[in-house]
């Protein structure tokens, strides 16, 4: 559809007014082209893959609309994961797609569709199936940083858990950098390990 070349993105009622269609009418022309509704918004906004520009994780955002080429967002989720190399935790899909992701990741794994493993100082979410599982946590595994061998001491806790109550969607790069700007000597395995102990990433997802 040509009416989608210089916006690229809109929504339907848009599409009705500037094409002087129907609803229905819009809806089929839509079905026979071809479409991707956004997975934000409600589905809200409407686009075509003459126009959509998809990056390697098959996602594509224009201006707060945000899309994938897997459709849905669950679908993006599972196709997400079981197509990492090393699986992915939640907060790297959180990032990846800007949406909230951890109750709808513990509903696939339920399903079996995904499993759940704490790899490290975090729960990794890996493929279902059993190969995919094994090569996935190989590779996480090879990946992780080793536990430390002596526990963070009382004052570099402290100094974390500080940092995190004050932003608590911190990632974990910013609180070292703000504890060494306050005097305080950590390390990014300092701070893995307290989100480790305390469980933070669960806590921080719900």
């Amino acid at each position: 559809m040509e009416s989608f070349r210089a916006p690229r993105v809109l929504t339907l009622p848009q599409l009705c007014q500037t094409l002087r269609c129907s609803r229905s009418t819009i809806l089929r022309r839509l079905a026979e082209q071809g479409d991707y509704s956004s997975y934000n918004h409600s589905g809200k906004f409407l686009t075509i893959p003459e126009v959509a520009r998809f990056d390697a994780h098959g996602l594509w955002t224009c201006k707060t609309a945000r899309f994938s080429k897997q459709g849905s967002l669950k679908d993006s989720r599972v196709y997400l994961v079981q197509s990492s190399s090393q699986g992915m935790t939640h907060q790297e899909l959180a990032s990846l797609l800007a949406v909230r992701v951890h109750n709808p990741l513990l509903e696939l794994t339920r399903e079996g569709t995904l499993r759940r493993e704490r790899i490290g100082p975090t729960f990794v979410y890996l493929h279902g199936t059993r190969t995919r599982q094994s090569e996935q946590r190989g590779r996480r595994k090879a990946a992780t940083p080793r536990r430390l061998a002596v526990p963070p001491a009382h004052r570099q806790t402290i100094a974390t858990l500080l940092e995190l109550i004050q932003d608590p969607q911190a990632t974990r790069e910013q609180p070292v950098r703000r504890c060494r700007r306050g005097g305080v000597s950590i390390s990014p395995p300092v701070v893995d390990a307290v989100f480790e102990r305390y469980e933070l990433d669960e806590k921080r997802a719900l």
